[in-house]
């Protein structure tokens, strides 16, 4: 298996929409046997029978483009650790009758052709970190009356860049996610795992355009 190291590269957030194709397609048409899959370094929010986080992937030919694929499926003997970058291969089996709302097929690995870490480096996170850039854009496309109070912003953390998800509505608990530079989740903020006292430097990367609360970052 081959290991290197990869930095988190900046693409044109246009090619969102390409991505957004992909986000609801799945492998529902595709043949049984060995398949290639490359596996990026996060996961994504998404919705199939029940909302979870889906791997992103590209698959054969696809591979080494500028789209990315919600997976829902799990792949036997095959662990994901974000933050690295894998090429596969793997078993696809088709399954007679699934039941409703599953996938036709099931996964095994094969083999990990290579597992490549990512380092992040960014200047302006929300338009450099890929996973960041990516979850931006679906709220986005998710717009509603709850909008308005969230917002995502950066700090230190131990020495180390963290991004929170925020939201001011007073009606809810004050409880919110706390992830790496590569989008990997670390923490809570509220609920004792995370002291506040702990982070500093806290600076707004992301607001709605109708935010609805005042804030004293910049």
């Amino acid at each position: 298996m081959e290991e290197t190291k990869a930095m988190d590269k900046l693409f044109p957030s246009s090619i969102f929409v390409v991505f957004l194709f992909f986000l609801a397609c799945s492998s529902e048409d595709s043949e049984e046997g060995i398949v290639r899959l490359r596996i990026n370094y996060f996961t994504l929010d998404c919705e199939g029978s029940f909302p979870t986080k889906c791997l992103q992937v590209q698959e054969g030919n696809e591979i080494g483009g500028e789209s990315w694929f919600n997976f829902f499926d799990p792949i036997e003997n095959f662990d994901f650790d974000p933050g690295f970058i894998y090429d596969l291969r793997v078993e696809r089996t088709r399954v007679e009758n699934p039941p409703p709302d599953e996938s036709s097929f099931t996964y095994k690995l094969v083999q990990i052709v290579s597992r490549t870490e990512v380092e992040c480096i960014f200047e302006n996170a929300a338009e450099d970190l890929e996973w960041l850039r990516f979850e931006i854009e679906r709220r986005l496309l998710q717009i509603d009356e709850q909008t308005k109070y969230c917002y995502i912003s950066q700090a230190e953390y131990r020495g180390e860049p963290v991004f929170l998800y925020f939201d001011c509505n007073p009606l809810i608990n004050k409880v919110f996610p706390i992830f790496d530079c590569l989008g990997k989740p670390i923490g809570f903020l509220g609920d004792g795992e995370i002291d506040q006292n702990e982070l500093s430097d806290f600076k707004i990367v992301w607001r709605p355009d109708d935010f609805a609360c005042f804030v004293t970052q910049q």
